[in-house]
């Protein structure tokens, strides 16, 4: 009886690229891109073309699209930059791809999320199937149960800003090894961003915006929630927020070391503004709700407080008189 041989771990990558890269280049594969593209109706890139336009001829369009990428000569273009205020003082840089880019690397997250998602640590919330911020709150509190009293409140410094590409490529080849879909990764992540003063090209970073992103987030802050989860912390991340979860505040100052370091190893620094330390009994804010012993509450956003603060200063101003009942909301 002779023996078969069995694929080696090389061998089994090689395998799953030939197989990824003919569902990623298939037609049924980039309308569907396509439509998941059109149903977000972003706004139109460096370009100017808008969904619509795109939309006028369709089927050419896709067809001459896919053909790009299997020929090699698709090129993405530099994001534009849109910046949104998120206070007074301070702006939130998004970095939009043409429709066309966005068609492209849905198209590749179609078939990349069903390899590589399930192998995610269970601490991780954010941009995943059927997950949501509701669940990393019921996962806070599960662990609150089991007598985890002290967490460390953390962000990360302008995360997406200051990932390393060459790391990232390196943890992104550990799924899927093939020469074309990172030359495709590396392109989306260097492209660029178009600016009032030009188009500016980062040394590191990933365009916080783009359909890939969050998976590459993702994948950049495995070997982080692993490494704190085997250090015998416990870990609900979403995104660049997080929290850690000890039994003791001796514990807990123990694990933001323990953070400080993990995060150095792979270029990163927490946010010290927005990091702290923390327990149930004093309470802390952690995804839009507020933690306070055994209760938790949804807090208002900053937005609704403003409007609310607005409208008092107006009632002020002219002088108003309050009128009808109040009445408190419970939670």
């Amino acid at each position: 009886m002779s023996r078969q041989s069995v694929p080696t771990s090389s061998e089994n990558l090689e395998i799953l690229s030939t197989s990824l890269v003919a569902d990623f280049l298939s037609s049924d594969n980039f309308r569907l891109a396509w439509k998941k593209v059109a149903a977000n109706q972003g706004s139109a890139g460096v370009d100017g073309e808008t969904i619509d336009d795109f939309q006028q001829n369709l089927n050419v369009n896709l067809s001459q699209l896919r053909d790009a990428v299997a020929s090699g000569t698709y090129q993405a273009l530099p994001c534009k930059q849109v910046l949104i205020p998120k206070s007074k003082s301070t702006w939130r840089e998004i970095k939009i791809p043409t429709v066309r880019d966005r068609i492209v690397q849905q198209a590749l997250l179609n078939v990349l999320v069903p390899v590589i998602d399930n192998k995610f640590s269970q601490a991780s919330f954010a941009y995943r199937p059927n997950l949501s911020y509701i669940d990393a709150v019921k996962a806070v509190a599960r662990w609150r149960d089991l007598g985890y009293c002290w967490v460390l409140d953390a962000d990360i410094a302008q995360y997406f800003d200051n990932i390393d590409r060459p790391r990232l490529l390196g943890e992104v080849r550990k799924y899927i090894d093939n020469p074309g879909v990172l030359c495709l990764i590396k392109s989306w992540v260097a492209v660029g961003v178009k600016t009032d003063s030009g188009v500016v090209f980062p040394e590191k970073g990933i365009p916080q915006g783009s359909v890939i992103s969050p998976l590459l987030a993702n994948i950049y802050l495995d070997e982080f929630d692993r490494s704190l989860l085997a250090a015998d912390f416990q870990l609900v991340r979403y995104a660049d927020d997080f929290l850690v979860l000890a039994r003791t505040k001796e514990e807990i100052i123990q694990g933001y070391a323990v953070v400080e370091n993990i995060l150095d190893r792979i270029g990163l620094k927490l946010n010290s503004e927005k990091t702290r330390i923390a327990n149930f009994d004093r309470g802390f804010r952690f995804l839009g709700h507020g933690f306070l012993e055994t209760a938790i509450f949804p807090l208002e956003s900053a937005k609704s407080q403003q409007q609310k603060e607005s409208k008092v200063s107006k009632k002020k101003a002219s002088r108003q008189k309050p009128t009808g009942k109040r009445h408190r909301k419970s939670y």
